[in-house]
């Protein structure tokens, strides 16, 4: 009798937790879809967008902060049954469902709501203020988003007695909390109660719009600086996932641009503003989920970068093959014209489309380029104009690259276009020899080497490196013996299995290294 009226006790209480846990989950989770919905059917969303500047005054928040308070007592009930089970209570699986189900639902529908709008903003910021621009407005906004976002999470799921509530409200933020309001107030009026004080909000926005666009920034780490304390729920996994998916509208639209990008200036700049951007986003754990997104944008304005860049050398100085004009050497220190012999050939093409030759030539040698020849700039202009072009473009190339690529990228790619650039000289040295004589030869090849010398060193690298090749010399050796061997070992367990013995004996690496420093000053010594 005992025995069946414990278990009678236990259906029933199992029956009681049960109804229990579904009155929560109507009350908070069923409540959220019902109030994503009616927020869709309101604003037409997700097909009509909102405006950005508008967003935080409408119904997407508004709704939800109406009925934060309730949902978070409710939350809070569920949280601290199931702390007292504890975990490996079997009571205790349905209420980590709830919380799992409520946390779900939430995220859910903040996405939907927020994801058109995000995206539009972002789509608007690039057509209005280019990829430079829209790259920096739109991180701005991310981590405002981000703020906002948490600070209404902690509303519905955070602990009220970690929480840290400020006395007075942050202005051009959302107040996340109703401490004023009588507890006996129901949940209708309180949800009327909050849209009537974010319509009021809503019509000072928009008088007073274009003088607050620069204080959200400061509004938002205010906010962030309100919401933290010893509260660590805003790092559960759904919620940083939903904020991942909203941030990844970063990537998505400035990922778009990059591809058509070929100016190394513009990439330049992209990454140097994410970079600013990302160090604003790391200060706030808050703004985790914005800083991630930058900075999987950030590679990939590098990857962009790097891609250039090396394209750039390869055209610029791999493949590049001097012309007379080029390598009129001094001439060009002296402020020689092209020979009548270059001109000719060159006035074959069509006038109308004067080739990249004849350009660089009007560059190098009209002295109507520079207005006063005294001035300083325009000495100095002379003088870079007289480099070679060769080492002209490496040494702009690695001037914008610098600081905005890994250290390890840089020193590869400066080994790889220092030692084309060096062979360029010395190749053309070789034809100034021919045309001018072994003096004029030196002298080109020691100046040049001298100004990449005295260029590089800013740089701080080793340009040094280890090269590993396979060497397959010995491989048909290494065959011959193994189909000789009649009492080979295929499937032996050891080293004398033949196959290994095979592939050890046939092929070997070879290591040779490469110190790009170390060839620039042999050639520098042999040329003197």
């Amino acid at each position: 009798a005992a025995a069946s009226g414990g278990a009678e006790y236990f259906r029933r209480a199992c029956a009681l937790q049960d109804a229990a846990l579904e009155l929560l989950r109507v009350a908070v989770a069923d409540r959220i879809s019902v109030i994503s919905t009616q927020i869709q059917d309101a604003l037409n969303l997700p097909k009509v967008p909102l405006k950005a500047d508008k967003l935080e005054a409408s119904l997407v928040y508004t709704r939800f902060h109406g009925i934060s308070k309730r949902s978070n007592k409710l939350i809070t009930i569920a949280r601290r049954r199931l702390d007292a089970l504890g975990d490996g209570s079997v009571a205790a699986v349905g209420y980590e469902d709830l919380l799992t189900l409520c946390r779900n639902t939430y995220c859910g529908a903040r996405e939907v709501l927020l994801t058109s709008t995000v995206r539009n903003h972002m789509d608007i910021l690039k057509e209005r203020h280019g990829l430079v621009g829209m790259t920096r407005l739109a991180s701005v906004f991310l981590i405002r988003l981000c703020t906002v976002e948490t600070a209404l999470y902690l509303d519905f799921f955070g602990d009220p007695d970690k929480r840290r509530h400020p006395r007075k409200a942050v202005k051009g933020s959302v107040q996340t909390n109703d401490e004023g309001k009588s507890e006996e107030g129901d949940e209708d009026k309180e949800e009327r109660n909050q849209e009537a004080a974010a319509t009021r909000r809503q019509q000072h926005n928009n008088t007073n719009n274009n003088n607050n666009n620069n204080n959200k920034v400061p509004a938002a780490a205010t906010l962030a600086s309100q919401i933290l304390s010893e509260d660590s729920t805003f790092r559960d996994a759904e919620f940083q996932s939903m904020l991942g998916g909203l941030c990844s509208s970063l990537h998505r639209t400035i990922r778009r641009g990059l591809v058509s990008i070929l100016d190394l200036d513009v990439l330049c700049q992209v990454v140097s503003v994410l970079r600013e951007e990302r160090s604003v986003a790391n200060k706030s754990p808050t703004t985790m989920a914005a800083a991630r997104a930058v900075s999987g944008v950030i590679q990939d304005a590098q990857e962009r970068l790097i891609f250039c860049a090396n394209t750039a050398l390869h055209k610029e100085v791999v493949r590049f093959k001097p012309t007379p004009a080029d390598l009129n050497y001094p001439g060009k220190f002296l402020g020689e014209k092209p020979k009548a012999a270059i001109v000719i050939e060159d006035d074959k093409r069509d006038s109308k489309e004067p080739s990249s030759t004849e350009e660089r030539k009007e560059e190098v040698n009209d002295p109507s380029a520079t207005s006063d020849p005294n001035d300083a700039v325009a000495a100095q202009l002379r003088v870079y104009e007289s480099w070679f072009p060769p080492m002209r473009s490496v040494l702009r190339i690695l001037s914008k690259i610098f600081r905005v690529v890994e250290p390890r990228v840089f020193e590869d790619i400066a080994l790889q276009s220092v030692q084309s650039c060096t062979k360029s000289l010395k190749e053309g040295s070789i034809y100034i020899l021919r045309a001018s004589g072994q003096i004029h030869a030196d002298l080109f090849l020691v100046k040049h080497l001298l100004i990449l010398r005295e260029q590089l060193s800013p740089f701080d690298i080793q340009l040094r490196s280890v090269e590993r090749q396979l060497d397959f010399s010995e491989a048909g050796k290494a065959v011959s013996r193994f189909l000789a061997n009649r009492n080979r070992r295929l499937f032996s367990m050891s080293t004398e299995n033949a196959l290994i013995t095979l592939l050890r004996e046939g092929v070997s690496v070879q290591e040779s290294s490469v110190d790009s420093k170390r060839d620039l000053e042999d050639c520098l010594r042999s040329a003197c």
